[in-house]
């Protein structure tokens, strides 16, 4: 029965994703605990022979619901089912769609989950990022910007009050996390050889490098509301574009 759970293309078509269109998917994990046993099914053998090295079966329901989620979600873009979609990695590690159609939507995709929440960005024609942060009370919020992030980032949130301090501290991180992610270049560049720009006044921040001091006119960063103590930021390549946001529940009514 748990297979009936998983939408096929058929019931599921594709939504409309147009050149500034960024879609993004929030998923809480913990609402498809019920379809486990169904998305794992989806998971190809390298995913789920990773799936089995986590040493904690928490960490591992989290790896299968998040990537069988993920599969759902990028069902409904491509000329395929969950199951058979298969991915390709960049020199970094940054995975793509490896379309096996001439006619199917060819997407940019980016990947985050952090506790029992998740976060799938999808576009067309753009490189996106995303990441997710369950926020932790016991985190040396400012020892940590200190010590990984940019002099200008460190200050500010030395400059914070109280709880602001370790707010602001996850909004870098996150704004970091998904503009490394997007540009596909991990953590070879370093959290402190760039530094985001947040402006009060816009919804979208600018990235500059801290060696050339030049701004990353390729790329603008956007905050996400995800949840309470949960951090969520998304990076996105070019200008003039507009985020859409979707509630994975829904794929499964």
């Amino acid at each position: 029965m748990a297979a009936l759970l998983i939408p096929t293309t058929e019931s599921s078509p594709c939504p409309r994703l147009a050149r500034q269109d960024v879609h993004v998917w929030s998923c809480d994990l913990s609402r498809h605990e019920s379809a486990r046993a169904a998305l794992a099914a989806l998971l190809s053998t390298d995913e789920q022979n990773r799936a089995a090295r986590f040493a904690f079966e928490r960490d591992r329901h989290r790896f299968i619901l998040s990537h069988g989620l993920l599969r759902v979600i990028l069902a409904r873009y491509v000329a395929e089912e969950p199951g058979h979609i298969q991915f390709e990695t960049g020199p970094h590690g940054k995975p793509a769609v490896r379309s096996r159609s001439d006619t199917a939507q060819p997407i940019e995709f980016s990947l985050s989950h952090s506790g029992e929440y998740a976060i799938v960005a999808v576009a067309t024609g753009r490189a996106v990022g995303v990441d997710v942060e369950v926020c932790r009370p016991d985190v040396d919020s400012l020892k940590l910007a200190q010590r990984f992030f940019a002099p200008g980032e460190a200050h500010q949130i030395a400059q914070a009050q109280g709880d602001g301090q370790q707010r602001m501290f996850y909004r870098y991180w996150t704004a970091k996390e998904a503009y490394l992610k997007g540009r596909g270049v991990g953590l070879s560049l370093g959290l402190d050889r760039f530094e985001v720009l947040f402006d009060e006044r816009l919804a979208q921040a600018q990235v500059r490098s801290t060696d050339s001091g030049a701004i990353d006119r390729d790329w603008l960063v956007q905050p996400l509301q995800v949840g309470d103590r949960v951090a969520g930021a998304l990076a996105v390549e070019g200008e003039a574009w507009q985020v859409q946001m979707f509630d994975a529940t829904t794929l499964f009514r």
